[in-house]
């Protein structure tokens, strides 16, 4: 069963008639899978109502020889927006992230918000890391 929050963010997603899925994680936290232009946006609420929600969305694999590179791109990227931060992890994938909090009351509005926020973020900053990757 989904927290307070993620349920009412999935019945948003539905009356905007949009493709998504739902379920639970090992930990019992609330996760929602939205498909993005070839990528998924992975949601996750936790807390008690899940009130406290985090996205991720694994952008792109950096080569080695071009991790250096990307992490500055990256770096750039933190600097002009606040809202997402982006990164390189462990796997050399590109990372793009979003912690929020909010209430039952807000939850729909806010975590689709959140979502179009990172999304519009990650599609504005495409080209200043593809260059990273592939220059």
């Amino acid at each position: 069963m989904l927290k307070r929050c993620a349920e009412l963010f999935t019945k948003n997603l539905e009356s905007k008639k949009l493709n998504f899925r739902s379920g639970e994680n090992k930990s019992g936290d609330s996760v929602v899978e939205f498909p993005y232009e070839g990528k998924v946006a992975r949601i996750f609420f936790a807390g008690e109502d899940g009130q406290y929600m985090s996205i991720y969305v694994v952008f792109e694999n950096v080569p080695a020889e071009k991790r250096t590179d990307v992490i500055l791109a990256c770096n750039e990227v933190n600097l002009a927006y606040k809202w997402v931060t982006a990164y390189v992890d462990s796997d050399n994938d590109v990372i793009f992230h979003l912690d929020a909090k909010f209430s039952p009351e807000e939850a729909a509005d806010e975590a689709f918000e959140m979502l179009v926020r990172t999304l519009k973020i990650m599609d504005e900053v495409k080209p200043q890391i593809m260059r990273a990757i592939y220059a």
